[in-house]
């Protein structure tokens, strides 16, 4: 979604419109990512996975190349909005495959698509260097194109019900015919409440109020990043730019999890280094009596380190200092960011591992619903208060919201253990 983030610039120019302004052209796609994945999951439990896997691909596709023709911005605007709401539908399904799929060591790995966000833009911002924006989109229209080839070619029908059976044949299973034998009416309506019922859910509604915090401020670092480096004191071309965007890269490469023993996944964690020595600590702690919640203490080091990343990314800017102050709390900040998600993505999962669609679903809307109104409201905020103030409340809200969110699930889930074990005597 946020592939022509490094090309704002341009397109501003391009339609006679402020930078600021033709930045928040991705704003609304954001926002419907999170509600799209939530429209596809009782399509899923009621048709499979394939068939609504494959033909949002197709929508998206032709939506993406509506955005390369368009002529103005709020032609391309919609275009990009509804790219968001079908595009976002293989990040809801593909975790489920993957948690399917793979041992539980190796479920969380998946969450290496969040390296999207920043390799897309620098893609991107390359070739609109050395092309113009619209050739650039015209390259995410055939990345579209051949992922949906591979998905016909390559894409099997998921979806298992333990007992039943499915004998669809594969071209039926790209329309959803057999997939799952279930009666559609009946299916839409139950899925349709069970997923409102499953965002309330108070251990999810918590951890989904954490993600929506930690993604609003780095996601608002994705979408306005080109305004700052391309204005005084950097003035960056598009191709350092764009360069710039690997910082993010490697910070959520660096959130990517290291799990201590292969027979006893324990938490998902920032670093090889600190995963290590902190997942071992856990495991001796720990081994002889296992609990879900646990993996939610892989947050904290995250959140300090990504509280310290907003404070370095702003206060570099406030003072006008070199750009690897940004580059280096833009590594901390993704950190942060990558390595909370992974965390809590494992205690989500492994709490209700029937519901992974649904689970993964309301986690991607959290995700993406904090992200959205960000581009609207920072440019203003810190036009008033300045940047070091700015950031500064950013890495506040993160600590105090982790506090207050994650805190009240270990309360929960202790007394809800402690009811169990008195009914049980």
């Amino acid at each position: 979604m946020v592939w022509g983030g490094t090309l704002v610039t341009e397109q501003a120019m391009d339609w006679g419109v402020s930078v600021t302004h033709s930045a928040t052209s991705m704003n609304y796609g954001i926002l419907l990512q999170g509600f799209g994945g939530i429209f596809a999951v009782p399509l899923i439990e009621a048709y499979g996975r394939l068939p609504v896997w494959l033909w949002p691909q197709v929508i998206t596709m032709l939506m993406v190349l509506g955005a390369t023709l368009s002529n103005d911005w709020s032609t391309f605007t919609t275009f990009r909005s509804l790219q968001g709401l079908f595009g976002t539908v293989p990040q809801v399904i593909g975790l489920p495959i993957i948690h399917d799929m793979y041992s539980a060591e190796a479920t969380y790995r998946g969450t290496t698509f969040l390296v999207g966000p920043f390799l897309g833009p620098a893609i991107a911002g390359y070739i609109g260097a050395a092309t113009n924006w619209r050739t650039s989109f015209g390259v995410l229209t055939a990345i579209y194109g051949l992922s949906t080839a591979m998905v016909v070619a390559f894409g099997y029908e998921t979806f298992h019900i333990p007992g039943g059976k499915t004998g669809s044949s594969r071209l039926a299973s790209y329309f959803g015919i057999g997939n799952t034998n279930l009666p559609k009416r009946s299916t839409l309506l139950y899925w349709c409440r069970k997923v409102v019922f499953y965002v309330f859910k108070f251990p999810l509604l918590m951890t989904g109020m954490t993600i929506l915090v930690t993604f609003t401020w780095p996601i608002g670092i994705t979408t306005t990043i080109d305004t700052f480096l391309h204005s005084p004191p950097y003035l960056f071309n598009t191709i350092e730019a764009s360069s710039m965007r690997f910082a993010g890269v490697i910070g959520a490469l660096c959130g990517m999890s290291h799990p201590q023993d292969p027979h006893f996944p324990i938490l998902t964690n920032p670093g090889w280094a600190f995963g290590h020595f902190f997942n071992n600590w856990i495991f001796q702690r720990h081994v002889s009596v296992w609990r879900t919640e646990l993996r939610l203490h892989g947050v904290w080091f995250p959140i300090g380190s990504m509280a310290c990343g907003l404070l370095t990314y702003g206060l570099t800017m406030h003072f006008g200092k070199h750009w690897i102050g940004l580059a280096f709390g833009w590594v901390m900040v993704n950190i942060g960011m990558v390595a909370t998600i992974v965390a809590i993505s494992a205690y989500a999962l492994e709490k209700y591992p029937q519901q992974a669609t649904c689970v993964s679903a309301i986690l991607n809307m959290w995700r993406t619903c904090g992200g959205f109104a960000v581009g609207y409201f920072q440019p203003a905020w810190i036009l008033r208060n300045g940047l070091g103030l700015v950031f500064a409340i950013q890495a506040a809200i993160v600590i105090v919201a982790a506090i207050l969110t994650i805190s009240p699930v270990f309360i929960w889930e202790r007394r809800r253990r402690s009811q169990r074990e008195a009914g049980d005597v």
